[in-house]
C-alpha cells in the first residue's frame, strides 16, 4: 500500500534562463506562489510557506545531450538506496549517479520502464502538493501496473479522451484516495514523447493562459474540462519547459 512518501512531492525546473523563468512563473502562477533565491544559483518554489520545489540551471551535460528546459518530478520514497534496485529490476534506466544534496536528501534520476524521465528522492513530501500529475506514455495500462507494483498507486475513474489511443486512466496514490492524476497512451501519437506533465493550480485558468501567451510562452492544448469539472491547460514556457495549469470547478 502506498505510504505518505510514495508519491510525487517535489518539482524541479531545470532551465536555461533562471531569471526569466522566475519572472514568467511568478506572473503566471500568481501571488499564492513565491519564488525566492536560496543560494548557489537556485531558487525555491513555495506555495505559501511550504517549499514544493526549486528552479536550477539546466546542467551542462543535459544541454550537451540536447535536453530542453524541463520539469523533473521527484517521487518521494523512504530510502533511495533500497528503492533503486526495484526500479531498475522493473526496467528503469538510471540517468547518472545518485546524488546526496546539501540538505541531506538523496536523489536518483531515472527513465521509467516506458521512457518517461523522473527521479526518486528520500525527502518528506509537503502537503497537499500539486493537484494533478499526468503521464503521457505508449501504454497506460502497463504504466499503471509498473507504478502500482512499485508504489501502490491505484486506478480510479477512466474515460475516453476521443483520440483513438485508449482510455485516460485516472489514479490515486492509494485506495480509497481521490484521483491525483491520469495516464494516457498519447505517446503513440506523432510528435509526442513519453513524459510526466505537472499541473499548477490557479484561480482563473483563462487569465493564467492569457498570461502565458503574453509573456512569450505557448498554450498547446486547452482549456479542457475534465469529467469531474476541473479545467486543464497544457503549456510551454519561453524556455520550452512544458507544464500544466489547473482550475477547480
Amino acid at each position: 500500500m502506498s505510504s505518505v512518501r510514495e508519491r510525487f512531492g517535489f518539482y524541479e525546473l531545470r532551465t536555461i534562463d533562471l531569471g526569466a523563468a522566475q519572472r514568467f512563473y511568478q506572473a503566471v502562477l500568481g501571488p499564492r506562489w513565491r519564488i525566492e533565491d536560496c543560494g548557489q544559483g537556485e531558487k525555491s518554489l513555495q506555495l505559501g510557506e511550504v517549499s514544493i520545489g526549486k528552479m536550477i540551471h539546466l546542467p551542462p551535460q543535459a544541454i550537451a545531450h540536447g535536453a530542453p528546459s524541463h520539469w523533473l518530478g521527484h517521487v518521494c520514497v523512504e530510502q533511495v538506496e533500497t528503492a533503486l534496485p526495484d526500479w531498475l529490476a522493473a526496467g528503469s534506466i538510471q540517468l547518472g549517479p545518485a546524488r546526496r544534496l546539501e540538505d541531506g536528501v538523496t536523489v536518483a534520476p531515472l527513465r521509467d520502464p516506458l521512457g518517461a524521465v523522473m527521479a526518486i528522492s528520500d525527502r518528506q513530501p509537503p502537503a497537499p502538493g500539486l493537484p494533478w500529475h499526468e503521464l503521457h506514455s505508449k501504454d497506460e495500462a502497463r504504466a499503471l501496473s509498473v507504478y502500482g507494483q512499485l508504489l501502490g498507486w491505484q486506478p480510479t475513474d477512466a474515460f475516453d479522451p476521443g483520440l483513438g489511443i485508449g482510455p485516460y486512466q485516472q489514479f490515486a496514490w492509494s485506495a480509497p484516495g481521490p484521483s491525483v492524476g491520469g495516464m494516457v497512451s498519447s505517446a503513440r501519437l506523432p510528435g509526442v514523447h513519453a513524459h510526466w506533465l505537472f499541473y499548477f493550480q490557479v484561480p482563473r485558468l483563462d487569465e493564467a493562459l492569457a498570461q502565458v501567451v503574453q509573456l512569450g510562452g505557448h498554450v498547446y492544448h486547452g482549456p479542457r474540462r475534465m469529467p469531474g469539472g476541473a479545467l486543464l491547460g497544457q503549456c510551454e514556457d519561453p524556455q520550452r519547459a512544458v507544464f500544466g495549469l489547473f482550475q477547480t470547478e
